[in-house]
């Protein structure tokens, strides 16, 4: 069991049903659920587990703030699953911060704007700030979310400047300036049991740092938060889809394949993206010329090279260990590639490029 329902025996965080709550319950959910008065929090959610199948209980904690609630869900079930009463005040909101839902036990429906999703152990979703959602419902649920405010993910972004990957990109778009009406999120889905296990064992570092705040807390905080992104980007655990609500279909598929080749250069062609995506070669073909210009093979030679150049640029590696790496089988073709994309060749890379990155 997470590390909140633990630390309730202690006294630490009452989350517990049939215990008093007024001495805990320092923070009011309802106003906690839409600001965040600090760099970033731990929420927690269950219902329905332990033989406690009437009650639902939340708990988190902030700063010096914690806070802690229960309620009788008696008689609002339907099909086996807790309904959640409009009257409890989880109806459609946004928020001021970016949060991170994670299902470690059962599953909960969720509707994120006008779309409806069953979240199961293993799922959840990164939702930016103007993306409207709520919880509908949930069967023996565990659900942990980790809440960021803005001004924390542009320290992050700052200090990892040149990290790359989907969270990343997803956290770097939402904000900038021209992202002030953008409706989209992750959609994250465990490809493995260890992968729910490292997310389940990096939530609950987290959430004994804020409640221990031992000399040096806040740092190794930090660090488990670049640590969760980079389990969350590992292809072994976790796949990621991007999912924007203004978007088209087409856009959408876009997005999928964009994700596809820039996680994994040099892996896919036409071929492979038509069996990954259960789509005809012929159709990613066309959505990949409409939204890029260029035919699929050509599209995925430049996110290559362009990955190429990255690595001459920010590391040591030589040009032969660059080719090497990036899966090109004839040195001569690639050099004639990398200057016709960038009008030099790989050797002059650093030099020409290396003091402007």
């Amino acid at each position: 069991m997470f590390i909140f329902p633990l630390y309730a025996l202690n006294n630490k965080l009452n989350i517990m049903p049939g215990e008093s709550q007024e001495e805990y319950s320092e923070m009011l959910r309802m106003d906690h659920m839409r600001y965040l008065n600090a760099p970033f929090c731990i929420n927690v959610m269950s219902g329905g587990q332990s033989g406690d199948r009437g009650n639902i209980r939340f708990g988190g904690i902030s700063g010096e703030k914690k806070f802690a609630a229960g309620r009788d869900t008696s008689g609002d079930s339907q099909n086996g699953n807790m309904i959640f009463p409009d009257e409890w005040g989880i109806k459609l909101h946004q928020h001021d911060y970016y949060e991170f839902m994670y299902v470690l036990e059962g599953s909960v429906e969720q509707q994120i704007e006008s779309n409806t999703y069953l979240y199961k152990k293993g799922e959840g979703c990164f939702i930016n700030r103007n993306t409207k959602h709520c919880e509908l419902s949930g069967n023996d649920f565990f659900v942990v979310y980790l809440c960021l405010s803005k001004e924390y993910v542009g320290q992050i972004l700052e200090n990892v400047r040149k990290a790359s990957g989907i969270v990343y990109r997803f956290l770097t778009a939402n904000l900038e300036e021209t992202s002030a009406y953008k409706k989209d999120y992750l959609h994250v889905f465990a490809e493995v049991e260890s992968g729910i296990q490292n997310i389940h064992e990096l939530l609950e570092q987290m959430a004994k740092e804020l409640m221990e705040k031992a000399p040096g807390y806040l740092h190794i905080f930090h660090g488990l938060v670049e640590r969760l992104f980079f389990e969350l980007q590992n292809q072994e655990y976790h796949r990621i889809l991007y999912i924007t609500l203004a978007s088209t279909v087409e856009e959408q598929l876009f997005e999928q394949i964009k994700s596809l080749v820039e996680e994994n250069p040099g892996k896919y062609n036409r071929q492979e993206l038509s069996s990954e995506l259960n789509y005809s070669g012929d159709y990613l073909n066309r959505i990949v010329k409409k939204f890029t210009g260029y035919p699929i093979g050509r599209y995925c030679q430049k996110i290559l090279l362009h990955k190429a150049k990255s690595l001459l640029i920010e590391t040591n590696m030589s040009v032969a260990d660059v080719i090497e790496c990036m899966g090109f089988k004839n040195h001569s073709h690639f050099y004639g590639m990398f200057k016709d994309e960038f009008g030099i060749l790989p050797g002059e890379c650093k030099r020409v490029y290396g003091q402007k990155v």
